[in-house]
């Protein structure tokens, strides 16, 4: 039944991904927020099929934690969940993504004409140079800028080296508050993965990391603070919903015995 229902979903998101971009074509004469509403519509819509799919809710703790206006969310990322999932938590995301992504057809024009914030990691310190002037024109807006600091989607029970470029952000903008973003997501929905489980992702805004850090406190700070919370989340999510816990320990020994 799991693997039906992840099928259903499966061809819901790609064929209802594929309608709306071409259906709402014109609002891209409309300016950013014409655009940004796009966003808005597509990730409420995926919420919906996750739900009445495979079963897969949410919850959000330390809501209190989000100040109104602009704010850095620094977050892991296990899953496409959470890319969807800001969208419909705070009004006006701004996403520091890859550029290839902007590259996509359709999608990636959405993607820029919304004002996300695209570097091209290969470029070295121009591309820092880039996000920063993306972050501040966002923030200038009044927006809520999101970065996934290991680059990339971790599956649960594994973590990346933190990139530096959040510490750029947090001197850049010190009277902008960064809150550090904890979640389980990956153990519903892992990356590349056909199978979309049912149960209650959590997402978790903790308290903002105190301003005036050092690079080298700040980096261990939100390292810390994330990976340890999120580790929680994980146990929490296995036990409640006895869901498959696949980490890189697993990942290993699989490769291994076919090998």
């Amino acid at each position: 039944m799991r693997t039906l229902r992840a099928l259903v979903f499966n061809v819901l998101f790609f064929g209802g991904t594929a309608i709306l971009c071409l259906s709402l074509l014109p609002l891209m004469l409309f300016g950013r927020k014409a655009n940004q509403f796009v966003g808005h519509v597509w990730c409420r819509l995926v919420q919906f099929m996750l739900r009445y799919s495979v079963g897969m809710r949410r919850r959000f703790t330390g809501l209190e934690n989000l100040p109104e206006g602009p704010c850095i969310l620094v977050a892991k990322h296990q899953s496409a969940w959470e890319t969807l999932t800001f969208h419909t938590v705070v009004p006006d995301p701004a996403y520091i993504l890859k550029k290839e992504l902007t590259k996509i057809p359709v999608f990636g024009q959405f993607l820029t004409l919304s004002g996300q914030i695209a570097v091209d990691r290969s470029a070295g310190a121009s591309a820092l140079k880039d996000m920063i002037k993306g972050a501040a024109k966002a923030l200038k807006e009044n927006r809520q800028v999101i970065i996934f600091p290991e680059g990339t989607r971790t599956p649960p029970g594994s973590s990346q080296p933190y990139h530096p470029g959040i510490y750029a952000l947090y001197k850049a903008f010190p009277e902008t508050k960064v809150i550090p973003v904890a979640l389980n997501s990956g153990m519903f929905w892992g990356r590349h993965s056909f199978m979309k489980y049912g149960g209650l992702v959590t997402m978790e805004f903790m308290k903002p990391i105190e301003p005036g850090l050092d690079r080298k406190t700040f980096m261990n700070e939100v390292k810390e603070r994330i990976d340890n919370r999120t580790k929680e989340l994980e146990s929490e999510a296995q036990k409640e919903f006895h869901l498959p816990m696949l980490t890189s320990d697993d990942i290993e020994a699989r490769q291994d015995s076919a090998s």
